[in-house]
């Protein structure tokens, strides 16, 4: 219970910064729209980099397999 009453008061602190933030955002503008294209290519380096990754473990692991 004392943990509780320890976080209340920072979890009451990080709301009020919220609604201070999301009030300013209602006073702001809609936000500048990106070029489709660069959606796609950070999309395609993206997966990429997963791909890239779950290989490099696959390779890893398998080299670690024979001599374990």
């Amino acid at each position: 219970m004392s943990a509780l009453l320890k976080v209340l008061p920072l979890f009451l602190v990080s709301g009020l910064a919220l609604a201070a933030n999301m009030e300013e955002a209602v006073n702001t503008g809609p936000a500048e729209t990106v070029p489709v294209v660069f959606v796609w290519l950070f999309l395609a380096a993206f997966i990429a980099m997963i791909a890239g990754f779950f290989g490099w473990v696959w390779w890893h692991d398998k080299k670690a397999k024979p001599g374990e």
